[in-house]
């Protein structure tokens, strides 16, 4: 099967939104579904706040196709921030989804090489993510792909602390 990646468009709202809330359930709900977890992924990957992302020309959402439907996507934020004191600015991958059936197949490689594409051609080198610290399973692809492990910081929900890695990767020129 050919793996298609190209920009997200307002055709695939519906099918984003139930990409992420499927792949952050079965990521993040490790301990079952509160009425916190719930609220935050309804209220998060709505249809509305979808519609924002994709329209927001601050970030960049690129979808990957697998057969006839959308099995991963990721979303680059463009405007450069500093992930740690000790590195200067540098672009973020702020979202990067792989429906867990299609792991395995190269559709996260894939995506990524157009990340780093895109990033390049805005003229930077260097990106990083977060990433949550049990999820082993990303955390060894992301060092796959030469991303290294350089602080940590905490993804709040409610008054829940939510321990996630930072990883850093240099992009060739």
């Amino acid at each position: 099967m050919e793996i298609i990646i190209r920009e997200a468009k307002k055709s695939d709202i519906n099918n984003l939104a139930v990409l992420k809330q499927q792949v952050w359930i079965s990521t993040y709900a490790d301990e079952g579904v509160t009425a916190q977890f719930s609220e935050y992924v309804l209220s998060e990957y709505s249809i509305e706040n979808i519609r924002k992302s994709i329209s927001d020309k601050s970030k960049l959402t690129l979808i990957a196709i697998y057969d006839k439907g959308i099995v991963g996507c990721v979303e680059i934020l463009l405007s450069p921030q500093s992930p740690v004191n000790a590195i200067e600015p540098c672009m973020e991958i702020s979202t990067f989804y792989i429906l867990e059936r299609f792991q395995g197949l190269g559709i996260g490689k894939k995506l990524l090489q157009e990340c780093f594409k895109v990033i390049t051609r805005l003229n930077h080198y260097k990106v990083w993510l977060t990433v949550y610290y049990k999820n082993q399973k990303a955390i060894d692809f992301y060092a796959k792909q030469n991303f290294t492990v350089i602080g940590e910081t905490f993804f709040l929900l409610g008054k829940d602390k939510h321990k996630n890695l930072i990883m850093l990767r240099n992009i060739d020129k």
